[in-house]
């Protein structure tokens, strides 16, 4: 039985399987066959945002046969190209050298937000789709803008296990933050830090860490979204109006700490996406195991669907690193399904599964991470001997693209922004009470007059708030939470 001590998560933005290693040419992961007019030349900074609303993805997963919805669209020029070698050298190797799992999907055929949320709790409590923004300021307090499950977290469940958690962030605030309880711990270092690749050996607060007595069972990490510049362009998420290669150096960077460190020889490290974004698979998601608890989420979406949660969403690339995880393989090869050949199908459920019988905790959060499978059935009895056991460095993927479409941008934030306006939100309230002053969303001088909170003399309030007046509030408080938090 493997080793570990120590689990670290990360989770990038928005990208399918067949986008990212449709084309790689890795054995065993075939191309899409050419009836699916799938093709290279995916670029490195894009200029529009594929679609990935519920709605949308029903349209893409659909049609005959199945998935041929991608084909048709103003993005599919855009959602039809993927990436072939070197395009993407960090997750090649990566992949050449570990797991890639193959039988990956996101939790449920919808965006970005519910999609997380299954990385933490097994479930979205019910939400499926995007989430609304501001609406009001009136009676709202700190604890009512988190989301919430009706079983708690991992990060409950480890807590109360006794196991150390910790979220290690590039951006000013993670997403991690919109789940209930969190923000009033955003501040306290102990459990929420920086990651910054441009810092340095000794300036990093994950590399210093990490070269020290490590004591953390579960590290989550998340990438740096662009908030701090207002939209998605500015960070290395690999949010597609991003720039993918921004993001391959921030897994490289995760990765060599984590393998030069102290701590490697008894660690395991997953690298996943969150959702689709959009892009083509060619793989339909299979049928799921609803998560069973309440969906007390569900009317907090701009708009709520009645979506089952039986069915997992489009496919995208996950990734196995440790010492322990057997060289090169695939997941469909390492976990077989009798009569054919895609393998048994692994969620985002799969870590809060994995996690937790990791530390032997033997309390499923939700019946999907009961009936999940683990990859832990894939590691192997004994690490690899030293020197086979993976690249100390990898190699360097090309200087990101310049920033091709500030334009279009607008559109991308309108539909992201409204969750973390949210987080921004509560936020805003603490760092208020901590320094017991007005918060910036009740400072007719900020932003009280411009989103209809306080109304300027003779002027009726402002309503709906604008996307551009969410995504200034946005920007200020990253701004303001990054001064306000400890080093």
């Amino acid at each position: 039985m493997a080793n570990i001590d120590h689990v670290f998560v990360l989770v990038m933005e928005n990208r399918s399987f067949d986008h990212v290693f449709g084309l790689s040419g890795i054995d065993g992961v075939k191309p899409p066959g050419d009836a699916w007019h799938f093709s290279d030349g995916a670029d490195d900074r894009l200029t529009d945002d594929p679609p990935h609303e519920f709605d949308d993805v029903q349209d893409q997963i659909s049609g005959l046969p199945p998935m041929s919805g991608f084909n048709t669209g103003a993005s599919a020029a855009i959602a039809m190209k993927g990436f072939q070698p070197p395009a993407l050298p960090v997750v090649s190797q990566l992949a050449q050298n570990f797991v890639l799992f193959d039988n990956w999907f996101s939790s449920m055929p919808g965006p970005t937000w519910p999609n997380r949320f299954f990385v933490h709790a097994a479930s979205s409590g019910g939400l499926d789709n995007s989430p609304s923004g501001i609406t009001s300021g009136e009676a709202v307090t700190i604890d009512s803008l988190g989301f919430t499950f009706e079983n708690g977290t991992v990060f409950d469940r480890l807590s109360s296990h006794g196991k150390k958690w910790r979220v290690y962030h590039a951006d000013a605030f993670p997403q991690v933050l919109a789940i209930k309880g969190l923000v009033g711990g955003f501040f306290d270092t102990e459990t929420f830090r920086s990651i910054d690749p441009a810092a340095g050996d000794k300036s990093d607060p994950f590399k210093r860490d990490l070269a020290s007595d490590y004591k953390i069972a579960y590290t989550f990490i998340e990438p740096d979204y662009g908030l701090l510049s207002g939209d998605f362009a500015a960070g290395n998420s690999q949010h597609p109006v991003g720039s993918m290669s921004a993001g391959e150096h921030f897994i490289k960077y995760v990765y060599e700490t984590i393998r030069q460190s102290p701590v490697w020889q008894k660690s395991v490290l997953l690298i996943t996406w969150d959702e689709h974004g959009g892009f083509f698979d060619h793989k339909l998601p299979p049928t799921a195991e609803p998560p069973g608890d309440g969906d007390q989420n569900r009317r907090r979406a701009l708009h709520p669907r009645q979506f089952a949660f039986d069915q997992l969403g489009v496919r995208v690339p996950a990734l196995l690193i440790s010492p322990w995880a057997p060289h090169g393989q695939l997941g469909s090869k390492l976990f077989p399904l009798p009569g054919s050949s895609d393998g048994v199908a692994f969620d985002h459920a799969s870590i809060v599964r994995s996690v937790l019988e990791t530390f032997e905790i033997n309390e499923p959060l939700t019946q999907r991470d009961a009936k999940s499978p683990s990859w832990n059935d894939a590691l192997l009895d004994q690490p690899r001997a030293d020197g086979s056991d993976g690249p100390l460095t990898l190699d360097a993927p090309p200087a990101p693209a310049l920033d091709v479409a500030p334009a279009a941008t607008a559109a991308v934030t309108a539909n992201h922004i409204g969750g973390f306006a949210l987080i921004a939100h509560a936020l805003d309230l603490q760092m208020a009470k901590d320094k017991a002053q007005v918060a910036a969303i009740h400072d007719n001088a900020l932003f009280a007059a411009r989103m209809g909170m306080v109304a300027p003399a003779g002027k009726p309030a402002a309503n709906p708030i604008s996307g551009e007046t969410l995504k200034d509030y946005v920007a200020y408080i990253a701004r303001e939470t990054k001064a306000h938090k400890k080093p």
